[in-house]
């Protein structure tokens, strides 16, 4: 990671045609913006933030060519964590799991620390289930007593809330779930919101129907199936309509979306979605 940012950012300025008057405009002194460059500053968060709209950059991509255009070993499994979703497969999830440990080993990172425990929890479910999980409960207890004293929940948040939603009961989850809805609101407008809010509808639709509250689990999974056609996802689209047959008790619509996913090779989401219809659909 190169750390005079300044000479970067002179570097790509001028590259790209712009003069320190074009870049300073009124809100600076090209003696500044000079003193920036040349490393005798160290400008402000807000003033880097406008220097770079100037140009016509975002500061993921500065960092990024700072790191002479290689992702940074947090930055890979951001963006690893960025693509996964819902339906990601074990062997996946634990390769990412054994890089956030790696990690860590050698930095102190909050989030990628968050990260880890979310991903520990997810495998535990997916490898031995909820009920009886003592292993399971401690790890969520511990996450809860992180989040339960926040006035507001975050981006980051209510990612690692996703991961734990099967810890309330009946009585509670409607409360959470207002407040994760209420939330979402407010970012509605955020550029990379819709992915993250597939992911945890889907979370929380399969929360709902394993408490057998099927006429909520319905009403979310129509969101999840608009969300999937204007995304393009494909393989939530085929779980969207699996888990929405179930709830109507329409077979067809359950065939439907077994075959959209067998199509796309999802193996281990249509074994796991096989088992549903038989748990909740084939049995009742």
């Amino acid at each position: 990671m190169r750390w005079d940012y300044g000479q970067i950012y002179k570097t790509i300025r001028t590259s790209k045609g712009y003069t320190q008057n074009d870049v300073c405009g009124d809100f600076m002194s090209r003696s500044t913006l000079a003193k920036i460059e040349s490393g005798e500053v160290i400008p402000s968060f807000e003033r880097m933030v406008f220097l770079l709209e100037q140009i016509d950059m975002t500061l993921p991509e500065f960092k990024y060519i700072c790191n002479e255009y290689h992702p940074s070993q947090r930055r890979k499994i951001m963006t690893t964590i960025q693509n996964q979703n819902s339906f990601t497969e074990i062997q996946s999830l634990s390769k990412l799991l054994e890089d956030c440990k790696t990690y860590l080993k050698t930095h102190h990172d909050v989030p990628i620390q968050n990260l880890y425990h979310s991903l520990q929890i997810i495998l535990e479910i997916r490898k031995n289930g909820i009920e009886n999980n003592e292993t399971l409960q401690s790890m969520t207890q511990s996450i809860w007593n992180y989040l339960e004293p926040m006035d507001t929940w975050y981006i980051s948040d209510l990612k690692f809330l996703g991961t734990i939603l099967y810890h309330f009961d009946i009585e509670t989850l409607p409360h959470i779930v207002e407040k994760i809805l209420s939330s979402l609101e407010k970012y509605k407008n955020y550029r990379d919101i819709k992915p993250f809010q597939l992911t945890l509808l889907s979370n929380l639709s399969t929360i709902y129907l394993q408490k057998g509250l099927i006429k909520d689990c319905e009403q979310l999974t129509h969101k999840i199936l608009t969300l999937s056609k204007e995304l393009k996802v494909y393989n939530s689209l085929g779980f969207a309509q699996v888990r929405l047959g179930i709830c109507q008790r329409d077979e067809s619509l359950i065939d439907k979306g077994l075959t959209l996913l067998k199509l796309t090779e999802e193996e281990e989401l249509v074994a796991t979605l096989e088992k549903e219809v038989e748990q909740f659909y084939r049995q009742k």
